[in-house]
C-alpha cells in the first residue's frame, strides 16, 4: 500500500492498493459504503501524478534517506546504538524511556517515547528524521548521547 497522507498531509487519505483480485475487490467494495470516502475523482488524480511523477519520488526518498543516515552516522561516531534501515524514523534503545525522552525535550528536541512502537523488545525512543537538517544531525546526536549517560547521584538537601 502506498500512501500520500504524509506528502500532502493527514487531510488527504487517499491511497494505492496492489494484491490478488479477490482482496482488491473485497476492499473495493468496503470503500464505497465507508463514510466520507475519498472521491474517485481525487483517486483518479493522485495516481494520475505518481504516474506522471517518475523522479519524484526517487528524489524525496534520496532526501529522507539522506536526512535518516546522516543521524545514524553522528549517532554512530558517539557511540549511541541506533537503529533505522528505511523511513522517517531512528530507534534509539534506551534504559527507561520517560527519562530519555524528557531529557532530550530539556534540550530542545522533541522525540517519541517507544512503547507505543513496539511489541516486545526493549525500551527506546523514536526520532522521526523528516525535517531533521542533516547538519544538525550531530547536535542531536550528542545530546542524545548526553541523555543516555548515567545522572550522578545527587545529595538530599
Amino acid at each position: 500500500m502506498r500512501s500520500v497522507s504524509k506528502s500532502l498531509g493527514p487531510d488527504l487519505r487517499t491511497a494505492a492498493l496492489v494484491g490478488d483480485p479477490e482482496t482488491v475487490a473485497g476492499v473495493r467494495t468496503r470503500q464505497r459504503v465507508t463514510h466520507g470516502w475519498t472521491s474517485h475523482a481525487l483517486q483518479r488524480a493522485a495516481a494520475q501524478l505518481w504516474r506522471e511523477a517518475g523522479e519524484r519520488p526517487r528524489r524525496v526518498a534520496a532526501r529522507y534517506d539522506g536526512r535518516r543516515q546522516a543521524l545514524l552516522d553522528a549517532l554512530a561516531r558517539d557511540a549511541v546504538p541506533a537503529h533505522g534501515r528505511s523511513g522517517l524514523n531512528v530507534w534509539v534503545p534506551v534504559p527507561e524511556e520517560t527519562g530519555a525522552v524528557s531529557r532530550l525535550q530539556d534540550r530542545g528536541w522533541a522525540v517519541a517515547p517507544g512503547a507505543r512502537f513496539r511489541v516486545a523488545g526493549p525500551p527506546g525512543v523514536r526520532i522521526t528524521t523528516a525535517e531533521l537538517d542533516p547538519a544538525e544531525a550531530p547536535s542531536l546526536a550528542a545530546d542524545v548521547a548526553a541523555a543516555l549517560r548515567p545522572e550522578p547521584a545527587g545529595r538530599g538537601t
